[in-house]
């Protein structure tokens, strides 16, 4: 038994190693068709090598380079990674500096706001200090840098009054501010008679000066006449005081302060024209704001009255359908009557919303004061009132002693271009031609009535008849009181 399994070991052995054989025989076989020769074999072989070796320096290069390319990248965005990590941080830095930035401009507005009080402050101390500690190289003859009234003058003015103020002082330098007729004798001692002379020119000018401020600040359009009157009596009076040494003020000194009085009154005219101005803008504000106030009211009443028509005749229209043929008659008549009455209602509410969107629409009006302003004296305005009667019952109520008469009140698309277009054909027929804000003229009341035909382009209806109840009924009771 041993034998044969040894036998068939044997066997099968040698079948393996037959089939080997084979195998490799096989394998060997086309190897050697595939290489002919043992060097072509091996020189296939260094050929894919190096074509191996080529490729994987190849690669390594390319790693490298990404290598290189990763770690400069890493260099470049490490501040972003650092910025990144201390995202947090940074934010709450910065909530911190703004809030310490709103802190530092608080507290400058609060310096700044202190700065100008204080600079208020100094500017209102500085215009009411004491003369003598003005530091001004002229303070001796009285002529400041910086008068006290020119603190309250405008910027325009104040400095053409500079200037004039500079032509003084170099008067006063040049010693041509006062002038001297002949040589007087006093002391035997001419540089002894100069000095007094010049002690009491000095004394002269430093009360002309400092009177004649006083007098330039308290100029107005009231006393302009008289104040250039009272610094010519000034002059005078002050040059009789040294008549014995022969001397006085220079008359060119004394104009300069003339053109000093005229810039300041100037100023004085100009300042009074902005508060009329400032006055009259209000007074056009308040009329603006009454008449929107009427149109409002107009309209609401307008509404309501519409939404009361249309309610009633709503329940009539109910009641035309439920009623008898005896009362359809009756019913249909009042319907007819309240449909007319609603189309009156919103006709009305209609022209109230047209008057109210456009703004420019009012009336103008012609009106006279016998009592108050005289005869052939008219008052031409315009007002955007619904009633334009209100606005004349007003200015009669206090301004005036008597109420006015009304000549015309004409309604314009455009009203206050027609009042400017009046006011401008009759410029040269104004009661005050200063103050152009006062609507009063003295022309006859045709004129007027051709002008407004003339621009409004259709004829006007005036009344001619003065009434004037209240003057003529004074008028006769002072009469029967003298009799």
């Amino acid at each position: 038994m041993d034998v044969r399994i040894i036998g068939l070991a044997i066997i099968v052995y040698l079948a393996s190693l037959g089939v080997v054989y084979v195998l490799t025989t096989k394998r060997s076989d086309k190897k050697i068709q595939q290489y002919r020769t043992l060097t072509e074999a091996i020189s296939t072989a260094v050929t894919e090598k190096q074509r191996a070796e080529n490729a994987l320096t190849g690669e390594l290069e390319k790693i490298k380079q990404a290598e290189e390319a990763f770690t400069r990248l890493d260099a470049e965005t490490k501040d972003l990674q650092v910025l990144r990590n201390n995202a947090g941080s940074i934010a709450d830095q910065l909530a911190k500096d703004r809030a310490a930035l709103d802190e530092v401009e608080a507290l400058i507005a609060q310096h700044q706001k202190s700065v100008e009080e204080k600079e208020t402050a100094i500017h209102e101390i500085m215009s009411k200090i004491d003369l003598y500690s003005r530091l001004d190289t002229f303070v001796e003859y009285g002529h400041f840098e910086v008068p006290e009234y020119l603190y309250e003058t405008g910027e325009r003015f104040s400095a053409e009054i500079k200037i004039l103020r500079d032509k003084q002082k170099s008067m006063i330098k040049e010693s041509s501010a006062f002038a001297q007729e002949g040589e007087v004798n006093l002391t035997g001692d001419g540089r002894v008679d100069k000095k007094i002379i010049d002690g009491q020119m000095k004394l002269i000018l430093r009360a002309f000066n400092i009177e004649c401020d006083m007098l330039i600040g308290k100029v107005s359009p009231a006393n302009f006449d008289r104040t250039l009157g009272r610094i010519e009596k000034l002059a005078n009076d002050l040059e009789k005081l040294v008549a014995s040494l022969r001397c006085g003020i220079s008359i060119d000194y004394v104009a300069l302060k003339y053109e000093e009085c005229g810039i300041q009154y100037q100023y004085t005219l100009k300042k009074k024209d902005e508060q009329e101005e400032q006055k009259l803008i209000r007074e056009q504000m308040r009329e603006e704001a009454r008449a929107e106030k009427e149109y409002r009211n107009a309209l609401d009443a307008a509404e309501k009255e519409e939404k009361l028509y249309r309610d009633i005749l709503e329940k009539a229209r109910k009641e035309l359908g439920q009623s008898t043929v005896e009362e359809r008659a009756l019913v249909e008549a009042r319907v007819a009557e309240l449909e007319q009455r609603l189309a009156e209602a919103e006709a009305k509410e209609n022209r109230v919303k047209s008057l109210a969107e456009q703004t420019r629409r009012g009336h103008v009006y012609v009106i006279s004061n016998v009592g108050s302003f005289g005869e052939h004296v008219y008052k031409i305005g315009m007002t955007r009132r619904l009633d334009p009667m209100d606005r004349v019952k007003e200015l009669g109520d206090a301004s005036v002693p008597f109420s006015f008469d009304v000549h015309a009140i004409i309604f314009s698309d455009d009203a206050p271009a027609m009042e400017t277009s009046l006011h401008r054909k009759f410029r040269n027929h104004r009661v005050n031609a200063v103050n152009l804000r006062k609507e009063f003229f003295r022309v006859e009341l045709n004129r007027i009535r051709d002008a407004v035909e003339e621009i409004g382009g259709e004829e006007a209806d005036f009344k001619t008849t003065i009434v004037a109840e209240e003057f003529f009924e004074t008028n006769r009771l002072r009469e029967r009181t003298v009799a």
